[in-house]
């Protein structure tokens, strides 16, 4: 017996349609798919990055280095040094026109791997590290910034360990701690501004009377009224106890002098 098969108009149109579904289920290529890049057109790319962050063309830079990071890790690694580079590039490019790479998975991620990979006390981590750490301030993270400027912290101890540096990165510990209302890590970074301040500054500094007045409604936050009576005996100082169990370290003169300020000409 013939079979005739005869294709009409609304049968071609079916065909066609189960022709693009078949080569879809195996895997052919879009038309807009991507390749991935040479080694050579990887490398032109960078030198055109490079020349780009000598010109101070930051948006070409962020441009170029989006495009060429996913071909990086083809290449290569994620965890590859020229990879890193790149994420640093681009997040260095967002600072220099005052903002924050809208994909927090790469301000977090160069400085985990940076960390990991090149080392905490290196510059290109510190540079991270240091993003990072203004990109959950400004976004009022405060728990998470706090082991970014324990890292901070002690790196300086372990470097220049420059007293007065230490004092204002201590400054800072205070306010996110007393932000997180973590009173006895609180009170720890108070202790420890109020020495660095006498240290540096003296006991008739601002910034010494700032720091016991502080400590001392740190003490009555946390119910240390001993404490709280033997620091004014001690420090000759009137400060009189909080009344309201809810008062926040805002109010403290210390407050006003931190370093930790969010930029306001910084955005998303």
């Amino acid at each position: 017996m013939k079979f005739c098969f005869r294709i009409n108009h609304s049968c071609s149109r079916y065909l066609s349609a189960l022709i693009i579904l078949v080569l879809c289920a195996q895997g052919f290529p879009a038309q807009g798919e991507s390749k991935v890049w040479s080694e050579r057109k990887f490398d032109r790319t960078i030198l055109s990055i490079d020349k780009d962050i000598r010109r101070k063309r930051w948006e070409k830079v962020i441009e170029r280095s989006q495009q060429a990071l996913p071909q990086c890790h083809a290449l290569y690694s994620e965890q590859a040094t020229s990879c890193i580079l790149i994420l640093k590039n681009i997040n260095q490019s967002y600072e220099k026109i005052r903002a924050f790479n809208p994909d927090k998975t790469q301000i977090e991620g160069a400085y985990r791997l940076s960390s990991d990979v090149l080392g905490r006390a290196h510059s290109t981590t510190k540079s991270a590290r240091d993003y990072y750490y203004k990109y959950l301030i400004f976004n009022e993270h405060y728990a998470e910034a706090i082991p970014l400027l324990m890292e901070i912290i002690n790196l300086e101890k372990n470097g220049a360990n420059d007293a007065y540096q230490l004092m204002e990165r201590y400054k800072q510990l205070y306010a996110l701690e007393g932000l997180t209302e973590n009173w006895p890590a609180e009170e720890a970074a108070l202790t420890k501004v109020m020495s660095l301040a006498q240290q540096v500054l003296g006991r008739e500094s601002e910034d010494f009377k700032a720091a016991v007045e502080a400590l001392a409604y740190n003490y009555c936050t946390q119910k240390k009224y001993y404490e709280y009576f033997e620091l004014i005996r001690k420090q000759q100082q009137e400060i009189a106890c909080f009344s309201a169990p809810n008062t926040t370290p805002n109010s403290s003169p210390l407050y006003q002098l931190l370093t930790i300020k969010k930029p306001r000409y910084w955005r998303q």
